[in-house]
């Protein structure tokens, strides 16, 4: 059954995404076409916190492929 999480830095706290998730397991990427709402600075293809600057993530085609221990996420 799909899941709404929100995303949020694990540096500053501040919001990054609110994205649907499907399916177990950790969140390795997000999945473009599933993240409703998107807070995030992106410089070339780093993801950042709009907020601290630190690096979330890298930019890929179809998703973002998350940088592990730089999120927290909360159902």
């Amino acid at each position: 059954m799909p899941k709404i999480l929100k995303i949020r830095c694990a540096r500053c706290g501040t919001l990054l995404f609110v994205y649907l998730k499907v399916g177990e397991g950790r969140l390795w990427h997000c999945w473009r076409k599933r993240i409703i709402e998107d807070y995030t600075v992106k410089v070339g293809d780093d993801v950042k916190c709009p907020k601290c600057g630190a690096i979330v993530g890298l930019e890929k085609e179809a998703f973002i492929n998350i940088k592990q221990r730089s999120i927290v996420v909360e159902k």
